[in-house]
Order: structure tokens, then C-alpha cells, then sequence
């Protein structure tokens, strides 16, 4: 019996302590939502202005039916500067090959590419591809930009 007498003296939160908790939970939540999408959004516009295009490749015929890349001439279209590491930025048909000369180091120590410039970035084999054939030459930047183009071997 005293149990139920017990119970009947507890009382629930007052309306406005429910008000005020609910309005500080959702100020919270929307604190941490702005934070989260702020983030999102810095890491995105990081990389605004930086762009890279192909602008040819070059090819050598070789001594049987085909050719061999001898360059691949990347330049910086963006307004940034990007960077580029010559011994992981070259991809040819999706398999990692290269290294770089003319201005740009070898090596796997990032090296930067202002806007403007051009570099000629060599593959490091000399592989035959068949004439005829296409293949896939993609260039990536540190940060991720790329570019990429399909063309037939001479």
C-alpha cells in the first residue's frame, strides 16, 4: 500500500523544462550538422581552380608493328598550382607507368606545377603497344585532378 501512495506523489517534467530541453537538443543538433557539412565543403572548395589537361602523346614506331609512348604532355589549365610525384602520376591503361623530365624531377618527391606550365612526363617501359589498338593515358595530380584521354597507337 505504500508503494502506490509513493507513486502517486511523483510528478512529471514541467511543460516548459520539456520546451527547454527540446529546444537545446535541437540547437546541438544543428551545431554539429553546420560543422559537418563546413567541413565537407572546405575539403571540396580546396581543391577548386586546380586543373590539368593532356595535351598530346607522343609515340615512336618501334621495330616490329607498333609503337612505344616517348611522352605524355600535361599542363596545368587550372589557376592554382598543383603537384605532381613523376613516379606515381602516369597511368597507362590503368597500370602505373612513369617517370618525368623536362623541368619537372624524377623521383617520388612531389614537385609543383604552376599554372600555365607543361611538363612532358615519360613512361619508364617501352612497351610495344599493336598498332591500331587503343589505350587509355591518364595523368593524377597529388590532390587527386586528373586528366585522361583514349587514342590510338599509330
Amino acid at each position: 500500500m505504500n508503494y502506490r501512495k509513493f507513486r502517486r506523489n511523483v510528478k512529471a517534467i514541467s511543460p516548459i523544462i520539456s520546451t527547454l530541453l527540446l529546444i537545446a537538443i535541437a540547437v546541438v543538433a544543428s551545431l554539429v550538422v553546420y560543422a559537418w557539412v563546413m567541413g565537407y565543403i572546405g575539403f571540396q572548395t580546396s581543391k577548386t581552380g586546380n586543373a590539368v589537361q593532356i595535351q598530346s602523346v607522343s609515340f615512336s614506331p618501334d621495330t616490329g608493328n607498333g609503337a612505344y609512348i616517348t611522352g605524355v604532355y600535361v599542363q596545368n589549365v587550372g589557376s592554382g598550382t598543383v603537384s605532381v610525384i613523376p613516379a606515381q602520376c602516369l597511368y597507362v591503361n590503368g597500370a602505373l607507368d612513369g617517370s618525368a623530365k623536362d623541368g619537372v624531377a624524377t623521383g617520388t618527391t612531389a614537385v609543383p606545377l604552376t599554372a600555365g606550365n607543361t611538363a612532358t612526363i615519360t613512361p619508364s617501359s617501352t612497351t610495344n603497344l599493336p598498332a591500331g589498338t587503343s589505350i587509355t593515358v591518364k595523368v593524377a595530380t597529388q590532390d587527386g585532378t586528373y586528366s585522361q584521354v583514349t587514342q590510338q597507337v599509330p
